[in-house]
């Protein structure tokens, strides 16, 4: 059974995130020969500014983005089960092939977000703002669209 870590051990501090981001751009842009894939499994970045991050093909599973900015991030083929976005902005953010599995958008802006190809088997979408958000070929199976705004389907 997968449970949340506590808080206090995995909160970190900007200076440890900014060097775990570069090393994660080089990571990137060496296709994985040098830097050192991002992996923020259980990180708490309650309220973080993360405008236009690059974490594609990060790991972020059970990770706490309450309320952050995410706003044009790109988090293409990221891991986001079980992670907690409740009331982030993810305004235009890239989702391509991401897998949130079980996560929490309770809230959250996803206006012009693209879920194209993502994984949303179980996650919660409750009170969601969907505008212009891209879900073509993404799994929603046994998510819950409860009281969501501007889901249009497509004819």
């Amino acid at each position: 059974m997968i449970t949340s870590p506590s808080q206090e051990s995995l909160s970190i501090d900007e200076n440890k995130l900014e060097n775990i981001l570069i090393a994660h751009q080089r990571w990137l842009q060496s296709e994985g020969k040098e830097g050192q894939q991002a992996n923020l499994e259980g990180i708490i970045l309650r309220g973080a500014h993360l405008v236009g991050v690059d974490l594609r093909r990060a790991n972020l599973t059970l990770a706490c983005l309450e309320g952050a900015n995410l706003e044009n991030a790109n988090l293409q083929e990221c891991t986001l089960i079980l992670a907690s976005l409740k009331e982030a902005s993810l305004l235009n953010a890239k989702l391509q092939g991401a897998n949130l599995n079980s996560a929490k958008l309770q809230t959250a802006n996803l206006q012009g977000a693209n879920f194209s190809g993502a994984n949303l088997e179980w996650s919660d979408l409750s009170d969601t703002n969907l505008h212009q958000t891209n879900f073509r070929g993404a799994n929603l199976s046994n998510a819950t669209l409860d009281s969501i705004q501007g889901l249009i389907e497509n004819e």
